[in-house]
């Protein structure tokens, strides 16, 4: 009876409140749990007590009324409708062309249609708000599996059920394009800070970073994917999994003033403030945005939220006392080099500057090579020849070096300090 239903659910929810309250772990964890008469619980574990995500209760049977299934908080519902309205034009199911139309004008056409065949896969009716924001719903706060699902029936297989080097590249390069589209249109400062001083996105660029991020899984694959390499790589690019999550952040919070990102994951710095770099300056960037968010991406977490111009050859000339006044004792540094046939380089030096006749630094000393591709190398440990600086002696090398190189001053280009 009704009664027995309510007086059972009771005993049941007064069973589970007691269990978590005595719950105590150390390491996060998601549980379902599922009881009769579609009885759900949710909940997120955390250390030395339990914080609760969502809760809610289905009762009925499977043809009854229809069921509300978003697993988001009320706050970030009102975001998602907002969103889906937008695209939907105010019609409470959506279509692929609605939605194309729309996604198009926010990120990249190539990033909005991979994700429309998966919304839409095997699925020929109008979609609902719950299909609508599945993409978000894994990219967000979905296991591995989500995100290797969703990723794989974004690509288009081959007839050996498998995925090329080359789409997955495209879909990297989509999904830059699209965190590119999107700070410029919220004017971020971050992205402000260097558009303002001529720093660009040309197509080259992020090409060459998407061939970074998947140069690992490159070797020996013959340009080919399958399921098992997908999820490889995913588990071992968080780059990619961080301007994944912004992307679709940005792309489904687009209609709505409050913030969709969940209050548990801190917004990552993918792109650093720049400063220091005077407005107006007579100076063309080497540098394109997509080499700083990769250099970046790389560096300790300390140091991804702002770089300080300190030195340039092109705009303060090659005098090398003109270099020491601006980098000594200023810091860890990035050191950025571009040789007479354009190849890129940069070395990132851990310790401040200082004039000494012997060596010094440490092993989080990193080399990049930026064009024509990019690619970052950690420190083998073979020695400790990290920094060099010095001067005015007669048996001593003089000049600056880093894991980077020892090398003629005509070719430093530019120095940064990461803070």
């Amino acid at each position: 009876t009704d009664l027995t239903i309510f007086t059972f659910l009771n005993v049941m929810l007064f069973y589970y409140q007691y269990v978590l309250s005595h719950i105590i772990v150390s390491c996060l964890a998601e549980v379902h749990v599922r009881i009769g008469f579609n009885f759900v619980v949710q909940f997120e574990t955390r250390r030395f007590g339990i914080n609760i995500r969502q809760f809610y209760i289905i009762m009925g049977n499977q043809h009854g009324k229809k069921e509300q299934k978003l697993p988001f908080t009320a706050d970030q519902i009102k975001v998602l409708e907002a969103s889906f309205r937008a695209c939907g034009i105010h019609s409470e199911k959506l279509q692929k062309e609605k939605l194309l139309g729309y996604w198009s004008n926010i990120i990249d056409p190539h990033l909005a249609q991979c994700t429309a065949n998966f919304i839409f896969k095997r699925i020929h009716f109008p979609i609902s708000l719950e299909r609508y924001a599945e993409p978000y719903n894994i990219v967000e706060s979905g296991t591995i599996d989500d995100k290797v699902n969703f990723l794989a029936l974004s690509l288009e297989q081959t007839d050996t059920n498998q995925y090329t080097i080359k789409e997955l590249e495209h879909y990297i390069s989509a999904v830059l394009k699209s965190y590119l589209k999107i700070e410029s249109h919220h004017c971020t400062e971050a992205f402000e800070s260097w558009k303002q001083h001529g720093y660009q996105s040309a197509d080259r660029t992020i090409f060459a970073f998407s061939k970074g991020l998947i140069r690992s899984i490159c070797q020996g694959h013959d340009h080919y994917l399958n399921l098992s390499q997908l999820e490889e790589w995913l588990q071992i690019n968080p780059t990619f999994l961080i301007i994944w999550r912004e992307v679709f952040n940005g792309l489904y919070s687009r209609n709505s003033t409050k913030p969709l990102k969940s209050s548990c994951f801190p917004s990552p710095n993918i792109l650093p403030v720049l400063e220091g770099l005077a407005v107006g300056a007579n100076y063309t960037p080497i540098l394109d945005i997509p080499h700083v968010i990769f250099v970046n991406s790389n560096l300790p977490n300390e140091h991804r939220n702002k770089w300080r111009f300190l030195f340039s050859s092109q705009i303060m000339g090659e005098s090398f006392s003109t270099m020491l006044g601006k980098i000594l004792n200023q810091g860890p540094t990035l050191l950025v080099i571009e040789d007479e046939d354009r190849y890129m380089f940069a070395g990132y030096s851990p310790e401040s500057w200082e004039l000494k006749s012997h060596f010094f630094g440490n092993e989080s000393s990193l080399l990049y090579t930026l064009s024509p591709a990019m690619r970052c190398f950690n420190s083998t440990g073979y020695n400790n020849h990290y920094q060099y600086l010095n001067l005015n002696q007669q048996t001593m090398p003089n000049g600056l070096g880093d894991a980077l190189i020892i090398a003629a001053f005509k070719l430093f280009d530019s120095i940064f300090v990461a803070r």
